[in-house]
């Protein structure tokens, strides 16, 4: 039997199949546009939307959803527990650059706000699954 290709089938899907690559390299570069937009200047960075923890929520849902896709094997809380280490790293290397504790508390929040958002169906989901639908109702 020959292995099943297609995204939405039944087998297993090949580790270097064309989507499998396309989201390996999607999280590389959703980590790296975030590492190159925490530490150039404010006024270099684009504003995609007109506050700067929306812009970190925002990050951070898309780093963990990329995250989520490039490690389809990974346990979730092994994927939120690296995508939080690295929001955690990031702004505690902001912090020793010299920027105030607030602001960076503000934008750890809104990461971690984040990468909750983008974990959380799943919980959910899985925590529906565990009760059996009712028959005859």
């Amino acid at each position: 039997m020959s292995e099943d290709r297609s995204l939405f089938g039944d087998g297993r899907y090949p580790e270097a199949g064309p989507l499998a690559v396309m989201a390996r390299l999607s999280l590389l570069g959703a980590g790296l546009a975030i590492i190159v937009a925490k530490f150039l200047p404010s006024e270099l960075v684009p504003d995609f939307v007109r506050s700067p923890n929306l812009q970190h929520f925002a990050a951070f849902y898309v780093l963990t959803l990329c995250a989520l896709a490039a490690m389809p094997r990974t346990r979730l809380r092994t994927v939120a527990a690296g995508v939080g280490a690295f929001a955690t790293v990031l702004e505690a290397l902001h912090l020793l650059s010299g920027a105030a504790l607030a602001p960076l508390m503000d934008n750890w929040v809104a990461d971690l706000g984040g990468l909750a958002a983008a974990t959380a169906p799943i919980v959910v989901e899985r925590f529906r699954r565990r009760f059996p639908r009712a028959t005859g109702a």
